[in-house]
């Protein structure tokens, strides 16, 4: 636990002059410019007039006299210090605390050296094997979720690819994301945020990085981890299932007209395929790298995120078909590719590689949709061809 020693005193956020410094009112109304030690983007906390605490500096040479350490967000009180994160953690496995199965580990190392980079945590665990551990701080809530944070960090996604790596290579690893306030049940992947941060938290967990949450318990003047909370990574898949299951698909191919596939419940397909389609396919899975976990991305970095995946499916020797999915209404529309002819399960790892809830596979006969998770149970339906 963090407990303050130095002198404290409530105030009134002003405004931010820039990443590392802002302005408060103190309460004989003199306004003094204060540090800030968090250099995420905070628009929904520092606010104007917004409860804050502030720490009075001992060093008579620095510029700025206080130190600002909380701020008061719909009554729960948020801690600013990011830098306290990792000693956090730090103190909470000291203590024989559990941390993605690294239990009481026989020493707690801080700022370790991995390769070319600097990493939080090593861990000498019981067993003998060595761990490795990232830690980041977050401050936001939504709706009691946490998200990520909106601010890029070339540092911290950097960070991660390391993790995914040596996970890779079998080395133990995780990353923690420390909450510095008490009113979360979860962080949620799924919430807006970076998409840089939303990528590369998602391609460490699939490569076994451990990816942990913890809140805090925060007053003014002390701040302790407190219990772990869950890792959401957006809608379950039963919550978007009526959208996958009325999707209409468009199919294109050079000097030929547009084929739409419609879904039909209560009926089956035609018996074949459009005749757009390559000679002889005995069936495509439709399936496209954008909006992540049904995650609304902007349009460039959908797009981004659909080059890598043809480029991918070219490299490995596939075939493909444009097809586009979308909302019968026109609401929503996702670009993407038809695979021809490939083995369904080819075509789930490429979606649950590109954080995909399912794919479409279209027969002759019927129009399914397949889960990327494997208990959920596959929407089957006909199909028929739209105007």
């Amino acid at each position: 636990m963090a407990t303050e020693t130095h002198e404290l005193e409530r105030a009134h956020f002003v405004a931010r002059e820039n990443r590392f410094v802002c302005r408060v009112r103190r309460a004989d109304a003199e306004v003094v410019r204060a540090h800030l030690p968090n250099t995420a983007r905070l628009p929904d906390l520092l606010v104007p007039e917004a409860t804050v605490i502030v720490r009075a500096s001992r060093d008579p040479h620095r510029r700025t006299a206080w130190t600002l350490t909380r701020v008061l967000h719909e009554g729960t009180w948020v801690a600013l210090e990011a830098g306290v994160a990792s000693r956090l953690v730090a103190d909470h496995l000291a203590a024989g605390g559990d941390l993605a199965g690294f239990r009481a580990p026989a020493r707690v190392r801080r700022e370790v050296r991995s390769g070319a980079h600097r990493l939080d945590l090593g861990l000498d665990l019981a067993d003998g094997r060595r761990a490795l551990v990232e830690v980041k701080s977050l401050s936001r809530s939504v709706g009691g979720r946490a998200p990520l944070s909106w601010t890029p960090s070339a540092r911290g996604t950097d960070h991660l690819a390391h993790l995914a790596t040596l996970a890779e290579q079998g080395t133990a690893t995780a990353a923690v994301f420390v909450v510095q306030r008490g009113d979360v049940r979860a962080l949620d992947l799924g919430l807006p945020a970076d998409p840089g941060w939303l990528a590369a938290v998602r391609e460490a967990r699939a490569a076994g990085v451990g990816v942990l949450a913890f809140r805090c318990e925060v007053t003014p003047r002390t701040l302790r981890l407190a219990a772990g909370i869950p890792v959401l990574d957006g809608p379950e898949p039963e919550q978007v299932a009526g959208s996958y299951a009325t999707t209409h698909i468009e199919l294109e191919a050079p000097g030929q007209p547009p084929v739409v596939i419609v879904p039909d419940p209560g009926g089956s397909g035609p018996g074949a395929l459009p005749d757009l389609v390559p000679p002889g396919t005995r069936r495509l899975h439709i399936i496209t790298a954008c909006n992540p976990r049904s995650h609304l991305l902007d349009a460039a970095s959908n797009a981004e995120r659909n080059d890598r995946l043809l480029a991918e499916v070219r490299a490995g020797g596939l075939r493909v078909v444009r097809a586009d999915g979308g909302a019968p209404d026109g609401s929503w529309h996702e670009p993407g590719f038809a695979l021809v002819d490939t083995e369904v399960e080819v075509a789930l790892d490429l979606a649950r590689r590109y954080d995909q809830h399912a794919i479409f596979e279209l027969t002759g006969e019927h129009l399914t949709v397949r889960w990327t998770d494997p208990r959920q149970p596959p929407i089957v339906q006909g199909w028929r061809p739209g105007p």
